[in-house]
């Protein structure tokens, strides 16, 4: 058995190194055997994972490596696999909504968002709600429960490998809930018989969920942020409900077929704030642009061991 002096030693990225017998070293792999058991198998080792290799003959080389190859492209962070998100544009539309992702297993990632409505955060905008109402105030909250499926093809060449889990294009599906309440929605009645109209007030109430195929693609930049988009359709269910218990009852019912009421405000509303909805038929659209933060993967910290 060769003694160590004798031996070909191996230096790896993260400190750790190993006395062994060198038997091939390529492009992409290094070829040897444990030292203590040269007759044993041969260990294949990524020539990325190795920092400097040192052979019997007293030559040593350090390997570099080009920090913009596909190979390196993300390297430092590949342990790194959650981020919070927010969307940049959710003020200029009322509400305000923060994400989270974590990847599940290479290829499947867990996507959930939530946030909170409220029509002053940006007073000018009421679109898709209720109808010739004005700026009535709305608030409410959302959450959106998700998973990604990446299609795989953002890789290096090399063994296929992606180049971080959290980045490529992706199929997502979700649910999602929205509830939107406004405030003193009004409603005229009319009667031609009575020559006399009437105007009632009542809070609206509504909700609306379903499920959703989304389709888009997320970047990494500087290794510290993704930035991503994505649209989808889906369909959504909706209820809605009154606080004044007449708000739908015809105070001029009875008397004359002339008698008639108008709705002032939509039955159902349009904007849920994170995905569109067409009234009366279910069909939703949906779509987002967000920015993310990635979290740093916890360092172990070493403890020292007493004799």
């Amino acid at each position: 058995m060769l003694s160590v002096s004798q031996s070909d030693t191996l230096f790896f990225q993260k400190g750790k190194k190993i006395a062994c017998k060198i038997y091939e070293i390529g492009e992409y792999e290094i070829k040897y055997k444990r030292l203590e058991a040269l007759d044993g198998p041969t260990y294949f080792v990524d020539k990325s994972t190795i920092k400097k290799y040192c052979l019997t003959s007293g030559f040593c080389e350090t390997i570099t490596y080009d920090e913009l190859s596909l190979e390196q492209e993300h390297k430092e962070i590949l342990g790194n696999r959650q981020v919070i998100k927010i969307n940049p544009f959710s003020f200029a539309f009322s509400h305000i909504g923060i994400g989270y992702e974590k990847v599940i297993k290479v290829g499947m990632n867990l996507d959930f968002e939530a946030g909170y409505i409220n029509s002053q955060i940006n007073p000018q905008i009421n679109i898709f709600g209720l109808n010739n109402n004005g700026n009535i105030f709305n608030s409410g909250f959302y959450f959106k429960p998700g998973v990604k499926f990446f299609l795989g093809q953002d890789f290096s060449v090399k063994g296929l490998k992606y180049a971080h889990p959290l980045k490529g294009r992706y199929i997502k599906l979700d649910l999602a809930v929205s509830n939107v309440n406004y405030n003193d929605v009004s409603r005229t009645y009319s009667s031609y018989y009575h020559g006399a109209s009437k105007t009632v007030y009542s809070d609206v109430r509504t909700i609306a969920y379903g499920g959703f195929v989304n389709f888009g693609r997320q970047f990494i930049l500087g290794n510290l942020f993704t930035i991503e988009y994505y649209y989808g359709i889906g369909f959504t269910a909706e209820s809605i409900s009154y606080t004044n218990s007449s708000f739908n009852t015809n105070p001029f019912a009875g008397g004359s077929n002339s008698n008639f009421f108008t709705y002032n405000e939509f039955n159902f509303t349009g904007n849920y704030h994170t995905f569109l909805r067409v009234p009366t038929f279910g069909l939703s659209f949906t779509g987002g642009f967000r920015i993310g933060y990635i979290i740093p993967e916890p360092k172990n910290k070493s403890k020292a061991v007493k004799n």
